[in-house]
């Protein structure tokens, strides 16, 4: 499974690419949002949600997140979709933390064996899937089903499981998960291959997994048994 360091490097995608900034429904009544649609919002940043996010709750960080926010004083300060300028770092870090719980959670608990090794193999079905941690749980659950259908048939080629999917998205009658879907489709090819070995050392196997996104390639060296 993709560690916490690249997880991290995933939400930076994730924020920068799919989720928005700051809102608070304080916003909406002192003029600095005029959209009444968002009367039904509550308080949300890098796409988690204060209230309706609750669950996240059981996750080291997330109290700490939201603690952070209301030190720097974002409900009178910051405008609406505001990324936090210099607190952002810090609170991408922050995001990061507790979203890579949340996705060892779902991870564990909605794809098969054979569908965590095929998955972990790719950095586009890690990022999928990723986002899906996002997206809540019965998201994660209906796409780890069809993925998981789809490995127990035979299917093994990468490139048409994460068309799956990719379409499972953009297919989707929720329009919100299908704009996610079609901004996921424009940018998903630039994500690089993963780099896996096993090598001996003193202390036994270990497997090193190394995820790249974006066009680098993290460079590694072998370890060699001395």
């Amino acid at each position: 499974m993709v560690n916490e360091r690249d997880f991290i490097k995933i939400t930076d995608e994730v924020i920068d690419k799919l989720e928005g900034g700051y809102y608070h429904p304080k916003m909406l009544s002192d003029g600095r949002v005029k959209d009444s649609r968002y009367g039904a919002s509550g308080e949300t940043m890098f796409g988690l949600d204060r209230k309706a996010g609750a669950g996240l709750s059981v996750h080291q960080g997330w109290a700490t997140f939201w603690n952070r926010i209301d030190t720097i004083g974002a409900k009178d300060k910051w405008s609406w979709n505001y990324k936090g300028g210099q607190y952002a770092p810090e609170l991408k870090q922050i995001a990061g933390k507790v979203m890579y719980q949340e996705y060892k959670n779902l991870y564990n608990r909605y794809l098969s064996k054979e569908s965590q090794a095929i998955v972990d193999s790719d950095p586009r079905l890690v990022f999928n899937f990723a986002y899906a941690s996002w997206n809540g749980s019965g998201w994660f659950q209906r796409w780890a089903k069809a993925f998981n259908e789809a490995v127990a048939k035979g299917e093994r080629n990468r490139d048409k499981l994460v068309d799956l999917v990719v379409k499972l998205r953009t297919g989707s009658s929720n329009s919100l998960i299908a704009q996610g879907g079609r901004k996921i489709q424009a940018f998903i090819d630039t994500l690089t291959s993963v780099a896996t070995e096993t090598t001996k050392t003193r202390g036994g196997i270990i497997t090193i997994a190394l995820v790249s996104i974006g066009i680098s390639i993290l460079i590694y060296n072998r370890l060699k048994k001395k």
